[in-house]
């Protein structure tokens, strides 16, 4: 590839980022999501020292928000291989922040563990404790794995359309996120990021936001449930931002 050819995709990309970051000046609604998710694309393509591992640009907007804390502490739930598209990596890795990552799909925890300096655990985060159903998608999309009783059908069908599409049932264990904190320690993170495929309402649901103090959150919502926004507004959070299928939420202070 030539020089002026470079140069000249180089001109476009930081056209775009001009174009989407005054779109966003204005935009509030959700239409912002693929605007900041781009924008996260363009920046990693034009900025070999941009290290934001995120899908949509989530650990960036904490980042910013956090003023570059050091020393926070997480909880990522659903944390897949613990790198590819991770809400909490650059934070730990960077930030020197510490907390857990839960992931019950084996073959991912594992990646997870020989990657991750926090603790890694193979259960599933849950409304309730026990075993449960899980739809594991082994080829295809792979981060799309979730318990078979509360998996979206709409994003399960999405899924499955995939040509490379394989998945396998598996028992896992599953703990109440309560348990979850409980039993790491980190029972006031500076973020809990929650990415479980469908399983976010009904564990959220079953929270106590009372007992436990969690500064930001990450949530994937794929279908744009306001039964979200509901929740959190109504246990005192505002919404600080979308980031492709995530919602970000910052506690009011009382």
């Amino acid at each position: 590839m030539s020089d002026d050819v470079l140069v000249e995709a180089r001109r476009s990309l930081f056209a775009e980022v001009r174009r989407l970051s005054g779109l966003l000046e204005t935009e509030k609604t959700r239409r912002r999501a693929p605007m900041v998710r781009r924008l996260h694309e363009i920046r990693r393509m034009l900025d070999r020292g941009y290290h934001y591992s995120s899908q949509a640009g989530q650990d960036l907007v904490i980042d910013m928000m956090m003023q570059r804390k050091r020393g926070g502490t997480f909880l990522d739930i659903g944390g897949y291989d613990g790198v590819t598209g991770s809400n909490t990596f650059f934070l730990e890795v960077f930030r020197g922040w510490t907390g857990a990552l839960v992931e019950p799909v084996p073959a991912q925890l594992q990646k997870a563990q020989e990657v991750r300096r926090c603790p890694c655990h193979g259960v599933a985060v849950a409304a309730s404790e026990g075993e449960a159903d899980f739809i594991e998608v082994v080829e295809g999309y792979t981060q799309m794995s979730g318990l078979a009783e509360t998996d979206d059908a709409r994003v399960l069908q999405t899924v499955r359309a995939d040509a490379r599409h394989k998945e396998r049932r598996i028992s896992v264990k599953t703990r109440t996120l309560a348990r979850i904190m409980a039993d790491t320690g980190v029972t006031a993170p500076d973020l809990i990021s929650l990415d479980i495929e469908g399983s976010e309402i009904p564990v959220l649901e079953s929270f106590d936001f009372a007992k436990y103090s969690v500064e930001f959150w990450s949530i994937e919502n794929n279908t744009g449930d306001l039964a979200l926004s509901e929740i959190m507004r109504a246990n005192g959070y505002r919404l600080a931002e979308f980031c492709g299928p995530d919602e970000l939420y910052q506690r009011v202070p009382e």
